[in-house]
């Protein structure tokens, strides 16, 4: 390892772990072509992380672009050059590219094994496919077995359904990569201190735009306080046709090499995004038979665009839903009223969306963040034994069925197992009517049928999640031991470094 430490600039915000997981790779000084993978979405920091790093241990970025093949080669060697200090000759071909990068990096003093990242590197994998093939020889001549100084390479990329299968079955880089790092949004309170926003902002921010760091770049500060506030923030940047922000489903569509005709990936979005969970139902929305959409779907949720969500305690077919706040509130406000917005009546689509926004973009968003809250966070208030954390549907004549939108099982449970032990039922719900005794007494219901269904449930807490706080009378209860109450506040403290 490095004896040489390597102190996380000011400028990058959060990334604690991923800059130490980048760090202890860095700075291993066993022998030989040690590779990594660094994997994301777009407007995540990939980028910006890389080059922090490379400016701490002296080590050269190199960013791909959307060109031919000569071209990159040549924008490789001038990288190098710049670099090195002196010029190199042109290259012909990767495999002389990458061992003359290799040599040349080995040679600079510096107190850390010499690093090279190739960024973008879809880009370069569009118009050589051999590359993979080409840093495969590399590890192979001057890997961990052949005596050779230490040397990092790190590929990265925003092409998640090209990323995540470089390393996959038969695949030439497969089982020579000893980091796989995977750069996701931050988390909703880590995004809260980034924009600094109050609870209240910051959800809104989150149910609009997610995690993504990126986006405060292009965007500016948070929104002022209050409904105006709010509305004047989204009127200067997501609703307005001449932001970047206003087609930014088809930049991120663009991302993926695999994606040519965008026109049935975006129809597939607005399905997921009006509600249709299944292949059949998008299929229906869309006007294609389920079948014939596999292939689309497979290449959306290898790309991280869509997600497959499993039943915790069900053995049923996954739940899809939109990957990206961002892509959800574009396809609900933006898209259904382009004309409109386009013709700058962003107040008029405002007005009329706000039913939308609260319903299909607030609520679900809502229910997603009171999950992470007990998977991320629920610890800090008592609730000690937390594994998977998921959704469910409970049978119950009685009532037509129950939607749980907070089910969690024991940490030593197996999901989908009869025998798992569920510690917590909850619900949660972001609107301004206060919740009731009610809400727990259906909890309390749902608790028994799962009992009466053989699930070791009879200890599972009770948890009620609301935007608006909560009456006397549920407080009582919560007294008592009887359930947990989560607002906003709750949900957005402060961080404990030891927990989180």
């Amino acid at each position: 390892m490095s004896d040489v430490e390597v102190i996380k600039p000011d400028g990058v915000f959060d990334r604690h772990h991923e800059w130490d997981d980048l760090v202890r790779f860095v700075g291993d000084r066993a022998p030989g072509v040690r590779i990594g993978v660094v994997r994301g979405r777009r407007r995540h920091g990939k980028s910006f992380l890389l080059e922090h790093l490379c400016d701490a241990v002296n080590g050269v970025y190199t960013v791909a672009l959307r060109q031919s093949r000569a071209m990159a080669l040549a924008r490789f060697s001038d990288f190098l050059s710049q670099s090195l200090g002196y010029r190199l000759g042109t290259f012909q071909d990767w495999v002389t590219a990458l061992d003359t990068a290799v040599d040349a990096l080995s040679h600079r003093p510096g107190t850390h094994p010499p690093l090279l990242v190739l960024d973008e590197f879809p880009y370069l994998i569009d118009h050589s496919p051999e590359l993979p093939s080409a840093i495969q020889a590399l590890y192979d001549r001057r890997g961990p077995r052949k005596g050779h100084p230490p040397f990092k390479l790190i590929l990265c990329g925003s092409a998640i359904s090209i990323m995540s299968t470089l390393l996959a079955g038969d695949q030439a880089l497969r089982g020579r990569a000893v980091l796989d790092l995977r750069i996701g949004p931050f988390r909703f309170r880590d995004a809260a201190d980034y924009w600094n926003a109050p609870p209240q902002t910051a959800f809104l921010i989150d149910a609009v735009l997610g995690g993504a760091p990126g986006y405060r770049d292009i965007v500016g500060d948070a929104p002022a306080p209050g409904e105006e506030g709010f509305f004047r923030w989204l009127e200067h940047s997501i609703l307005n046709p001449s932001h970047i922000l206003f087609t930014e489903p088809d930049y991120l569509l663009a991302e993926d090499p695999r994606i040519r005709d965008r026109a049935i990936y975006n129809a597939i979005w607005w399905a997921v995004a009006m509600g249709a969970t299944s292949p059949t139902q998008i299929g229906g929305l869309v006007g294609m038979d389920a079948k014939a959409l596999t292939y689309h779907l497979n290449v959306m949720r290898d790309g991280g665009f869509i997600r497959s969500e499993q039943d915790l305690l069900r053995q049923r077919r996954p739940t899809i839903t939109i990957a990206d706040p961002a892509v959800r509130f574009h396809n609900l406000i933006v898209q259904p009223n382009i004309s409109a917005l386009e013709l700058r009546h962003a107040r008029d689509v405002w007005d009329r969306s706000r039913k939308t926004f609260s319903d299909k973009i607030l609520g679900p968003h809502f229910e997603e963040a009171a999950r992470a809250w007990v998977r991320w966070y629920g610890a800090e208030t008592g609730l000690d034994d937390i594994g998977q954390v998921g959704t469910t549907e409970v049978a119950c004549r009685e009532h037509r069925g129950h939607e749980v939108d907070v089910v969690a099982i024991s940490r030593t449970a197996q999901a989908r197992s009869k025998g798992a032990r569920i510690t917590l039922l909850g619900e949660a719900k972001c609107t301004g009517k206060a919740r009731t005794m009610a809400d727990l007494r259906r909890l309390e219901h749902i608790r028994d049928l799962l009992t009466g269904l053989g699930w070791d449930a009879e200890q599972a807490r009770p948890a009620l999640f609301s935007k608006t706080g909560f009456p006397s009378d549920l407080k009582a209860a919560a007294a008592d031991g009887r359930v947990h109450l989560v607002d906003l506040e709750t949900m957005y403290a402060p961080h404990r470094d030891d927990l989180a």
